[in-house]
């Protein structure tokens, strides 16, 4: 989550077509996040974890 927080754009951008929200996944070893970057921080949307 960190690594999201300090370059919240960096990440992938896997909004739906003709969404007017911006969606961001991150991932790491054992889990990924989905957010929205805005306003200076980051709103989860859904964390997933591997195995």
């Amino acid at each position: 989550m960190e690594v999201a927080r300090t370059d919240p754009r960096a990440w992938p951008d896997v909004r739906d077509p003709g969404s007017v929200e911006e969606i961001r996944e991150a991932f790491g070893r054992r889990c990924w996040i989905q957010y929205m970057p805005h306003a200076g921080a980051i709103e989860v949307r859904y964390i997933g974890w591997a195995g």
